[in-house]
């Protein structure tokens, strides 16, 4: 590659005055010049806006755009529209980086030779007050049928475990071009968006990749059951996983993928029901079952299917009343 790449860091902004500080900074202090930083302020309330103001203002990277509150995809969505640069990466503004990740993606590039479509990198959870010397990743090169070359291009097909561990937006750099040649954005006004992007852009993409290197810490404040965010939205995973399905059929690409695609089914909806409101929570399973059952009947052969891994959780809500599976999920701390 002749120039070096500009890298639009599009980061959504609610109500995060606390750690948006945190989070600039590890974005202003790169190692790497050649960056455009857009905020996009999604009708925070707090200081948030205040604070980025003052960045922007000693710093003519920052831009900052407002939005009425519309949720982390619609800000998402504004900021590719509003962005300028080669590529893309997101960043949550309660997260941070590490000081050298533009500059090893941009060494990566040189490297190669070439653009790639997605440039992924580990991140690891930060949860306050605990130790954290042994960092929880968010993959495993055993994910993926790993190369010794560092520098060696995957696509989707490598990848071991497809539906898991791999999907979070904030751990990879994507190629602008890339993302509006295959019409890749955040699904609007729903929950669980990261899902869908990120299965899409990995079942599109040429080239992709892949640094074991820790570069991103995410801000865990969820990690117990005491603090889950229980809402109504927990149904939105329903519509995610439709959208993956569709494009997945689009792309004709099901016989490759329907059992990993069940597998992802079970575990994703059941994970879910401990987000779901306890009113709500039969509604929930009746949706979680009708489906699970639609999806055991859709081609799929039971002498592989029923060696998926945690395909006995499939089996709980199959054979259980609400009931049953409820009394179940508070037996192992679930809800």
């Amino acid at each position: 590659m002749t120039e070096l790449p500009k890298i639009s860091v599009i980061i959504p902004v609610y109500n995060t005055g606390k750690y948006i500080t945190k989070c600039l900074d590890s974005i202003i202090f790169q190692t790497y010049p050649n960056l455009e930083i857009i905020c996009i302020d999604d009708g925070s309330t707090d200081k948030s806006i205040e604070i980025i103001t003052e960045y922007s203002n000693n710093d003519n990277r920052i831009h900052l755009y407002r939005q009425e509150h519309n949720g982390t995809s619609t800000a998402r969505n504004l900021g590719m529209e509003k962005a300028s640069g080669d590529y893309f990466s997101f960043i949550d503004s309660d997260d941070w980086i590490f000081l050298t990740l533009y500059q090893t993606f941009a060494d990566t590039l040189e490297k190669i030779g070439r653009d790639i479509d997605i440039f992924m990198f580990n991140a690891s959870s930060y949860i306050k007050g605990q130790n954290d010397t042994i960092p929880k990743k968010f993959f495993e090169l055993t994910d993926w049928n790993s190369r010794a070359d560092k520098y060696a291009l995957y696509t989707f097909d490598d990848c071991q475990r497809p539906f898991s561990r791999n999907l979070s937006a904030a751990n990879k750099i994507y190629r602008r071009k890339f993302l509006e040649e295959n019409n890749i954005t955040f699904p609007q006004n729903l929950k669980y968006e990261d899902q869908f992007f990120g299965i899409k852009s990995f079942l599109n993409a040429k080239s992709i990749i892949i640094n074991d290197e820790i570069f991103y810490r995410y801000r865990n404040m969820t990690e117990t059951s005491s603090t889950l965010e229980v809402t109504p939205k927990v149904f939105d995973i329903f519509k995610i996983i439709d959208l993956i399905e569709q494009e997945i059929y689009r792309l004709m690409m099901y016989e490759s993928y329907k059992y990993a695609l069940f597998q992802y089914k079970f575990n994703t909806y059941t994970s879910h029901y401990r987000y779901c409101p306890e009113d709500m929570r039969r509604m929930y399973f009746a949706e979680m079952k009708k489906r699970l059952i639609a999806g055991e009947k859709q081609s799929l052969d039971s002498r592989i299917y029923t060696k998926l891994r945690n395909y006995e959780i499939f089996e709980k809500v199959k054979n259980s009343s609400f009931e049953e599976f409820n009394s179940y999920m508070k037996s192992i701390n679930r809800i």
